[in-house]
């Protein structure tokens, strides 16, 4: 996968405009946050705080794949970073990170029974109090019970995102003009710069990996096409080609799925590009090879639903975040 983060579950805060105030020449929107939910992240570092005391705690960089967007709805996002010095632009931190939904919602559902607490605690002492607070509760609980309709279709939007779904992404390996090597990249970044050569990539399994790795050290490699046997080729692009279009192809040369310059994994079905014939591929053409695969290949880049809760359909469903005993 083109984004090898470890995946976690945790509590992601939904913050909304909850007042004005006074700025320096006209009123401020105040922003605050309203409730929780559960979600996926990306997990992209954890450290531990030492304090004065003695005590310690522990603080995790994530991002929240879905993230509200500039204008309305929700955006799926991949973490994005400072070319300058490489800080995450659009990360942010909490306290705990989980390996099951189960916890993460027990975590989430202690987050917001203290917030909705907090809106208690200015309420004032009259004889109403009782009604008021039932009030506030019921407030709380509906707007809570939108967001987890949010929460739900996040979470059937990112299940391509296996929790704890890390594997290390190999470097890739060329043939080119008779002399095969190990690159510094591996297939995603090579894949950046590639608008002026002419390859085909083909996908290996780890063990023809490693047997390649340790020949090419060894200085050892006569005739590649013995050891790559039962490859398959899953990517193609020809640098002659008006624009950048990187063909995923199969077996066959059928090509399936066009990317192009801006990383959009298009269907063929739109643009019809006719199939790729292996057999002519001449000695010019750079031949790769990785481990990734067709499936690796369409998850990266493969453009995912934009969520807008207001064309949510069905009713609302209350989820009660307290006994009805406590109210």
């Amino acid at each position: 996968m083109k984004y090898n983060y470890p995946v976690k579950y945790a509590a992601m805060p939904i913050i909304e405009q909850v007042g004005w105030s006074h700025g320096l020449h006209e009123l401020e929107r105040n922003y605050a946050v309203v409730c929780y939910i559960v979600s996926k992240c990306y997990l992209l570092s954890d450290k531990t705080k030492y304090k004065e005391n003695g005590e310690n705690e522990k603080e995790y960089e994530v991002v929240f794949p879905y993230q509200k967007g500039q204008y309305y709805g929700w955006e799926r996002v991949t973490p994005s970073f400072n070319i300058f010095n490489y800080t995450c632009t659009n990360s942010e931190f909490v306290d705990q990170v989980f390996d099951s939904y189960e916890e993460a919602v027990e975590a989430v559902t202690q987050k917001n029974k203290k917030l909705c607490d907090k809106t208690l605690i200015y309420l004032p002492y009259t004889k109403d109090l009782a009604s008021q607070i039932s009030k506030k509760k019921e407030q709380f609980n509906d707007r809570l019970s939108r967001y987890k309709m949010l929460e739900q279709q996040i979470l059937a939007n990112t299940s391509d995102l296996d929790q704890s779904n890390v594997k290390e992404l190999n470097k890739l390996i060329i043939n080119s003009k008779g002399e095969t090597k190990v690159l510094s990249s591996n297939l995603y970044e090579y894949l950046k710069g590639s608008s002026f050569s002419r390859f085909i990539v083909y996908s290996i399994s780890p063990e023809q990996y490693n047997k390649l790795v340790t020949l090419i050290n060894n200085q050892d490699i006569s005739d590649i096409s013995k050891i790559m046997e039962n490859t398959s080729p899953i990517l193609y692009h020809d640098c002659e080609a008006k624009e950048k279009n990187i063909m995923v192809i199969d077996q066959d040369g059928n090509v399936l799925y066009c990317i192009n310059e801006w990383e959009t994994l298009k269907s063929n079905n739109e643009q019809n590009i006719p199939s790729v014939k292996l057999t002519d591929i001449d000695d010019e053409t750079n031949l790769l090879f990785t481990t990734e695969t067709i499936e690796d290949i369409v998850l990266s880049f493969n453009e995912h639903k934009y969520i807008n809760p207001d064309e949510f359909q069905g009713p609302v469903l209350k989820k009660a975040l307290f006994d009805k005993n406590e109210q």
